[in-house]
């Protein structure tokens, strides 16, 4: 192979195994043909009717293995939000449902380990009260389950209280079997265990099905992972080769390309007699990664190792570091992330998939400067679920990586199964799942493959917290269909109305001055094209009255079309004849832009007749202008009337994720930094907030009508002497309800309201007469951070100064980049719009926050509390 070919995808010519089989066949890769698979799909709850539950006693073993602080209170209820559809389908036609679940791992009895702190959480998602028993098995629990009325939910005692529930004691699942007249397993992190009520149950109930959670991941993941679209991607990563054995050689079975990463990939480079330095490595698997490598060159898959390193000096956030080529690395240095080199060459090769699974970190990246493989891995994968790739986050370590860039919401499936997911990966089977009844088999041409197949789809049953099932039931706003659960069936040759957010600022030459919110809405229509849809782009831009040329939509046309890769097609209007005819003209996965929405008086009016001529031009509606959709127009709102199914957007989705489901259901410590001018216009902000909160920072102008509520002199600094009462009685609930609630011990006060006033630092209660407070000053940022670094979720809304003159900048910057410190430590963080958006972007951190909110009036009116009419229309998931 020429020299230059594997340069240019990243291979030295030191690496003689890699060089000549990997990069000579990635420009021209040859997938493998389609595997022979066998049905995975079980009987589902689904499939049993009114008829078949009505009375029914339905034994549901769920998993409520949820986290409980100190105090017993749920730190995340996910696991309890992902039992709720099915729970909600048995009570609904007219089932006694019986719930079990298992909660830690007691020895016996222990009081820290019962499920009735889940009662509250339980009963406010089912809306109804669920009774709880004090035992699982026995007369009283059988007492409990006879006077249980149709549609009535029990919730057993902690299934693991008994020593025979582990050992699936036969005796002890007939007791817990007697209680009910059919079975519905919806417990995938426990499915892996052969248990009593996971497995021995089973034996006595008839029928014995899949929860909806289950079902739904099988029935997916046949199709997307067992008979992938191919090319076919696994990307692997972790410390150790041992701890992926199972794995790897499972998918080598299966994929087209193989990325390893992490450390364990020193193991593979040392197997093949290449110095290493410091670099982690296990000796005694030496002869297993050539082993592997041999066994990926036989079967055909392209095994692509890393061909530049991260290196370090020490195992250290601090250490010394320097990308070198991976065949060089110096004694005394470890690598701990995978280079600039590789990224590209990885990226490269995950261009030409239609299916990607990853596993497992490309470096250390809990340490930021170890983390830019493994964010580079992230971000290329959004981008690929844009296009229409199948991404599949394997648990773990992955979840924390695209959770902390931000691009969770994008993937196909994001799995929190561990040991579960590990164990199907390795080609483990799930007891909890072979021992359901099966629906219709369908026959299968190779029985070779049948036990792969058959595992692989299972373990990727356990990527239960997709974006689909994250939105049931968080609360009513979030729970709303995505565009995800539309499929290339759904899609292709539809005709899709987008609502998307396009407002964004040109200058006095028509040049867009800040194209975010044109970058925002791509993912959704990249997903629409890469399905096959024909897609229809409805936006407003400014304020018009009329039609106002300076308003046209036209201006965005250019950088849409880059962005998009497609040239983008510009309608004159946005109904009428002309616009049906290019509607009609539009190929499978073209674009149309109509013009600007609001140039019709109808839509802000929401008219009906408008709203119906808007829907005439397509099949199916999607929002994702999250900025529109406290509006309850005609493009926002009343087109959802005419076309079904009415979903999210990606962008839509995301947003209601942070602003709704991360502050409603946060990680705990939640703190809130609220800042700005005024106290009237965060009012509704303040008061919301401090239900939830358990820090409250506030900062900006609206400090010192605080101050004076207080009786401390303020100088000229800006006060609403109206509100002075209103001040008191949010400090006073904030004492009452427990929030710590913190004003800026010193402020930064300046002579003028100007950029080059005369500035001081002062004592927050000493501001002297004539001068005015302009930034929250050193101390009041060092007790801020103090405050902050305790937390595991922030909200941001509002600069702590004039942020726009630098000399009373340096409070909202330090908060910026204390934010942006903490979102590499896995805190969530999120800026929720408007000047606190400027002020990271100010900063250059935008990138570094877990969500930037693009919503301005929207974000304010959801924290404050309400409900959002462009929400509230989409259909409920």
């Amino acid at each position: 192979m020429p020299t230059s070919a594997s340069r240019r995808l990243g291979f030295s010519a030191a690496d003689p195994l890699l060089t000549c089989h990997v990069a000579s066949r990635l420009s021209s890769i040859k997938t493998k043909g389609t595997r022979a698979v066998v049905s995975m799909a079980k009987k589902s709850v689904g499939e049993l009717s009114g008829a078949d539950l009505k009375g029914k006693k339905v034994f549901v073993r769920a998993d409520l293995n949820v986290p409980l602080d100190d105090n017993q209170n749920i730190t995340d209820d996910t696991r309890i939000r992902a039992a709720v559809p099915t729970i909600k389908h048995l009570i609904q036609n007219g089932a006694k449902v019986i719930l079990s679940s298992h909660l830690g791992r007691p020895k016996g009895v222990t009081p820290k380990f019962s499920l009735a702190p889940l009662v509250p959480r339980l009963s406010e998602l089912l809306g109804i009260q669920v009774v709880k028993a004090d035992d699982c098995i026995g007369p009283e629990v059988e007492k409990l389950v006879a006077s249980l009325p149709e549609g009535g939910v029990l919730l057993l005692e902690n299934v693991r209280f008994y020593k025979e529930e582990e050992k699936n004691d036969p005796e002890f699942a007939k007791k817990l079997a007697s209680l009910a007249d059919l079975y519905v397993n919806d417990a995938f992190g426990t499915a892996h265990r052969a248990h009593a009520s996971t497995e021995g149950v089973t034996k006595y109930l008839k029928p014995s099905v899949a929860g909806f959670l289950l079902q739904k991941e099988l029935d997916y993941l046949v199709g997307a992972v067992s008979s992938p679209k191919r090319p076919f991607a696994a990307i692997v990563g972790g410390s150790k080769v041992s701890s992926k054995i199972g794995v790897i050689e499972s998918l080598l079975e299966t994929c087209d390309i193989l990325l390893l990463g992490g450390g364990m990939i020193f193991t593979f480079y040392k197997a093949q007699g290449i110095s290493v330095g410091s670099s982690l490595v296990e000796e005694d698997k030496l002869d297993l990664a050539t082993t592997l490598l041999a066994k990926a060159k036989a079967k055909g898959v392209n095994l692509l190792l890393p061909s530049d390193v991260v290196i370090a000096d020490k195992f250290a956030p601090d250490a010394n570091s320097k990308v070198v080529p991976a065949t060089a690395i110096p004694d005394g240095w470890m690598g701990l992330d995978i280079g600039p080199d590789s990224v590209k060459t990885f990226n490269e090769a995950l261009d030409t998939t239609k299916t990607v699974i990853w596993n497992g970190p490309m470096g250390v990246f809990e340490f930021d400067k170890f983390a830019v493989g493994t964010e580079a891995i992230a971000k290329k994968l959004a981008d690929l679920s844009g296009k229409g790739v199948t991404t599949i986050i394997g648990g773990g370590d992955s979840v924390a990586a695209v959770e902390k860039v931000g691009v969770a919401g994008v993937m196909s499936h994001i799995s929190t199964g561990g040991g579960a997911s590990l164990e199907l990966l390795e080609g483990k089977e799930l007891p909890g799942v072979v021992a359901l009844d099966e629906a219709t088999p369908v026959a299968v041409a190779s029985r070779a493959t049948q036990s792969f197949s058959n595992k692989l789809a299972l373990f990727l049953s356990i990527c239960c917290y997709s974006l689909c099932d994250l939105v049931f039931d968080r609360i009513k706003m979030a729970a709303k269909k995505s565009v995800s659960v539309l499929k290339e069936a759904d899609l292709k040759g539809k005709r899709v109305f987008v609502r998307v957010d396009l407002n964004v600022p040109l200058d006095d030459n028509l040049n867009i001055t800040d194209d975010n919110r044109v970058r925002a809405a791509v993912p959704t229509i990249k997903y629409l094209m890469g399905h096959g849809a024909k897609v229809i782009l409805s936006s407003h831009l400014g304020r018009p009255k009329g039609v106002t040329p300076k308003y046209s939509l036209k201006p965005l046309v250019p950088r849409l079309s880059e962005l998009l890769g497609v040239e983008v097609k510009m309608a004159n209007d946005c109904i009428g004849e002309e616009v049906e005819k290019m509607v009609a003209e539009i190929p499978e996965g073209g674009v149309l832009l109509l013009e600007n929405v609001r140039f019709h008086k109808e839509e802000e009016k929401n008219d009906p007749e408008f709203a119906k001529k808007l829907a005439s031009l397509a099949d199916l509606y999607v929002n994702d202008a999250f900025g529109s959709a406290h509006r309850a127009h005609a493009s926002t709102e009343g087109v959802a009337k005419f076309l079904k199914p009415s979903v999210a957007g990606f962008l839509m989705q995301k947003e209601l994720d942070y602003l709704v489901g991360a502050v409603s259901n946060p990680k705990k410590p939640f703190a809130a930094i609220v800042g700005g001018s005024k106290v009237s216009t965060k009012i509704g902000v303040i008061e919301s907030l401090l239900e939830k909160v358990d820090i409250l920072l506030l900062g900006g102008g609206m400090i010192f009508t605080f101050y004076k509520a207080q009786g401390h002199s303020v100088g000229s600094s800006l006060v609403e002497e109206d509100k002075l009462d209103l001040a008191t009685s949010l400090m006073e609930k904030a004492k009452s309800k427990g929030v710590s609630l913190l004003l800026p011990t010193d402020v930064v006060i300046a002579d003028k309201f100007a950029a080059d006033a005369n500035s001081k630092v002062v004592p927050a209660t000493a501001i002297p007469d004539g001068w005015m407070g302009l930034d929250v000053g050193p101390d009041a940022i060092k007790s801020f951070s103090e405050a902050l670094d305790t937390t595991k979720t922030i909200i941001w809304n509002g600069p702590m100064g004039v942020f726009e003159f630098d000399k009373f900048a340096a409070g909202t910057e330090a908060i910026a980049k204390k934010l942006a410190e903490l979102s590499g430590k896995g805190v969530t963080t999120i800026i929720g719009g408007g000047d606190s958006v400027a002020a990271v972007e100010k900063v250059g951190l935008a990138d570094k926050m877990s969500h930037i909110s693009t919503g301005g009036g929207a974000s304010l009116e959801l924290l404050e509390g309400k409900t959002l009419p462009g929400v509230l229309a989409l259909d409920d998931a």
